[in-house]
């Protein structure tokens, strides 16, 4: 299959938040992780999420999807866990990984950082905030992955727009189901 045949967007969910001078274009797009079952009774459970579209650019596509991972921003996890997630984007939660580092995407089946998580470095300069140093790493072992996310990032995001476009989501996964 085709990227695209595996990603289906719902307009209605898309959060933007648009820099014009200092950086990166950050939205929140709806996509999905198509389920699978396999001969055997093995299967891959279907997944909703917001994917992290920077400058045009599916972050899942890139990182997520080929480790088999979801944006911490999955619909069929407990809601307050994903506002907790992303507080600790906009720092202000602490980050549940050693390091200060924050959970960009997380096991599609459980969403336990235990099963390996892709994370960065969350940053604020002024008035921008940036997402650096991606990796790969778990909640049980010290090492890192970083040589294979050298290529991702740096990306900055002027902070206003960034605060927005998350508090946005945060608001409409506080809201009653029905009403998103």
């Amino acid at each position: 299959m085709t990227g695209t045949a595996l990603i289906r967007t719902f307009e209605h969910y898309c959060y933007t938040c648009v820099v014009t001078t200092m950086g990166s274009v950050l939205q929140l797009v709806p996509a999905m992780r198509i389920g699978v079952k396999y001969p055997g009774g093995a299967s891959k459970s279907e997944r909703h999420f917001l994917d992290f579209v920077i400058d045009g650019e599916s972050l899942w596509e890139k990182v997520g999807r080929p480790r088999d991972t979801v944006p911490v921003i999955c619909f069929e996890y407990p809601r307050e866990e994903i506002v907790r997630a992303l507080n600790r984007l906009l720092l202000t939660e602490k980050a549940v990984i050693p390091g200060d580092r924050r959970s960009l995407f997380i096991c599609s089946e459980c969403g336990d950082i235990g099963c390996g998580a892709v994370t960065a470095f969350v940053i604020r300069e002024a008035q921008s905030v940036v997402w650096k140093d991606f990796g790969f790493e778990n909640d049980y072992e010290e090492n890192i992955r970083l040589d294979e996310y050298k290529h991702i990032g740096p990306f900055s995001f002027d902070w206003k727009e960034y605060e927005a476009t998350l508090l946005e989501a945060i608001d409409n996964l506080k809201q009653p189901q029905q009403s998103r």
